[in-house]
Formats: C-alpha cells, sequence, structure tokens
C-alpha cells in the first residue's frame, strides 16, 4: 500500500458500519454486538486482549468503528488513541474531553472511558499494546536516551498511575502524523519483520509525544518549575563532559547550592550525580558500539582520572569495562 492510499483505505466502511447505516435501531444492533464483553458492574464492560491481539502478539492496530457509541469499559491492555480526521468526544474517569485531529490519547488498564458516535470523518486510530510492553521494555529503552527523556518518562508514569490516561495535545505537531502514517503503512503492508518495526515506530512515536508534552509545558508556563527543570537537564545533557556547578549557576541565574538542591528535590540526584550518569551512559554506549581502547575512551567522557572512573564504572554495573564489553559485543 501506497501513502496515497491510507486515508481512502482507512475511510472504507467496515461490516459494523455497513450494518449501523442500514439498521432502523442502531442502539440495540450495538448493545447485542456487546454481550460479548464480561461486565464489571452495571455500566462498565471488559475489553480483553485475546478478543483483540493473538497469543504472544505484542501490539494490534485497529480502526474504531463509526456511527455507534462505545460504551463505558476498561482494557486488560494498554491502548493509544489517535486521532486521525476530524474529533473525538469522550468521557473519561467522569470528565469530558474532546480531541481533534492529531491529538492523542493513552488510556492503561485501570482508565474508565466511553466514546460518543463517530461520524463520517471521524477517523480514530487505536494502538493496543499488552502491558508487559509498556512497562518493561519500552519504558527502558526510552530511558536510555537522556536524562531529560528518563524526567519525563518518570513525570509520565508517575501521572499515568495517578489518573490513569495521559492526553497529549499533539496537533501542532506534523511529525506526530508523519510517524502514524508509517505505523500504519508498516501494518497494512505486513512485510517482513512487521512486528519488529511496529515496536521501533512506537518508541520513536512515544519520543515525539514526550517532545510535544515538553513544548507544550514551555508554551503554558516559562517560568514553571518543571520547566526549568528541563531546561537543566538539558544542558548538564550537552555541556557534561566539563560543565561545573558555579558554570551552570551562572548560565541560569542561580546560587550552585540552590541549583543542586532544586535537581534533587525534583529528580532525586544531585548535579554531580546526574553528571556522572551522563559520562557512564556515553562510557557504555562506546564500549557498546566501538573498539575504543578504554585509555582514550576515558578522556572522551570527560574523565581525567583513570582510577576514579573504573571505581564509578564497577559502583553502576558490577563490572570493568573490559567485561561490560564483552558482555554487550557479539
Amino acid at each position: 500500500m501506497e501513502r496515497k492510499e491510507l486515508d481512502s483505505v482507512l475511510r472504507e466502511y467496515s461490516a459494523v458500519e455497513q450494518e449501523n447505516l442500514k439498521t432502523r435501531y442502531p442502539e440495540r444492533l450495538n448493545w447485542e454486538g456487546y454481550q460479548k464483553y464480561r461486565k464489571l458492574d452495571t455500566k462498565t464492560y471488559l475489553f480483553e486482549s485475546r478478543q483483540f491481539m493473538k497469543p504472544g502478539e505484542k501490539i494490534e492496530i485497529w480502526r474504531q468503528d463509526r456511527f455507534n457509541t462505545v460504551y463505558p469499559h476498561k482494557h486488560d491492555y494498554i491502548e493509544l488513541c489517535y486521532v486521525w480526521s476530524g474529533s473525538c468526544g469522550q468521557t473519561i474517569e467522569g470528565k469530558q474531553v474532546v480531541t481533534r485531529q492529531g491529538d492523542v490519547c493513552i488510556f492503561d488498564t485501570q482508565a474508565v472511558h466511553s466514546i460518543e458516535a463517530a461520524q463520517e470523518n471521524d477517523i480514530i486510530i487505536n494502538i493496543l499494546m499488552r502491558p508487559e510492553f509498556f512497562d518493561a521494555a519500552f519504558l527502558s529503552r526510552m530511558n536510555r536516551q537522556g536524562i531529560v527523556s528518563e524526567f519525563l518518562v518518570d513525570a509520565v508514569t508517575k501521572s499515568r498511575k495517578k489518573k490513569h490516561y495521559l492526553y497529549f495535545p499533539a496537533h501542532k505537531n506534523g511529525r506526530v502524523h508523519e510517524i502514524m502514517e508509517n505505523i500504519l503503512l508498516e501494518f497494512f503492508n505486513a512485510d517482513l519483520g512487521m512486528e519488529e518495526a511496529l515496536e521501533s515506530y512506537v518508541i520513536i512515536l512515544f519520543t515525539e509525544l514526550l517532545r510535544t508534552m515538553r513544548d507544550d509545558s514551555r508554551e503554558k508556563d516559562s517560568v514553571s518549575r518543571e520547566v526549568q527543570i528541563l531546561e537543566l537537564l538539558a544542558y548538564i545533557e550537552e555541556n557534561y563532559e566539563n560543565c561545573t556547578l558555579t558554570e551552570m549557576g551562572k548560565a541560569f541565574g542561580m546560587h550552585g547550592n540552590y541549583l543542586t538542591a532544586l535537581l534533587k528535590e525534583k529528580t532525586g540526584r544531585s548535579f554531580v550525580e546526574h553528571v556522572q550518569e551522563q559520562k557512564l551512559k556515553k562510557a557504555k554506549a562506546l564500549l557498546e558500539n566501538s573498539d575504543i581502547p578504554v585509555s582514550e575512551l576515558i578522556p572522551a567522557c570527560g574523565y581525567n582520572n583513570m582510577n576514579f572512573f573504573y571505581k564509578k564504572f564497577k559502583e553502576s554495573t558490577g563490572v570493568t569495562p573490559a567485561q561490560y564489553r564483552k558482555q554487550h559485543r557479539p
């Protein structure tokens, strides 16, 4: 399938939609369709992964049927809901939310939500993910990208645990739509390595959503402490090889003691700990992906004391640099 065909395919009527358009009693038809789902209480249904996903499958994609209401429900999988076109009216945990074209909502297994009947132009794409994918390999891969991503992922994870869903106003970010196009083309073409490719695209998608979250926070409040923390972490990420607390304090107009206390309060780690983390991440990446001698790697990562580097590396990994390279190289 080519990119230009994708929109037309997404707008084709499914069998359920054709029935909804023909019947005089769509709500009755809809109610009958729900008898296959387990009821959690008088108003809430449970959508189970076995009804939508094959055994062992980590990711599945569904285009939501239009012209019928989706009753209050939970699922035993993580759901990412993307508005391809039009809008989507939902009631999420008792709150009315309207998402527009390009926006994303992510629901965990505890989120109760219902969805208003979508109309002709309302194309909603649902990416279903088993919880073990989202909470294990996914988050660990995201955390390896740097301390800014790690902070944002941590914030997202805590937020998801608190209110069971996340909303990303991604309609201003054209890159999100491009990634969704690639995900859908990969899915519909079902070529060799599709599952691995989909998992990688979801990582890229979530990275872009984190950037959207960061940029949206900046627009809302340029002096908020959360945004300030992101700026501090970004500075460390870019200058960790030779930056000092004094220099960073001058760059942000803060006293060094206040700056490191702020980092400790908001991230659980001090300035020195963040700098060490970045240096060690670079060292691990070089050991995994290059043949550079350890003697040259040490100054390349911002260290000027070999014994100190070996001590910190052993504390972090439990092994020496040579042992680490042996473990992580084919």
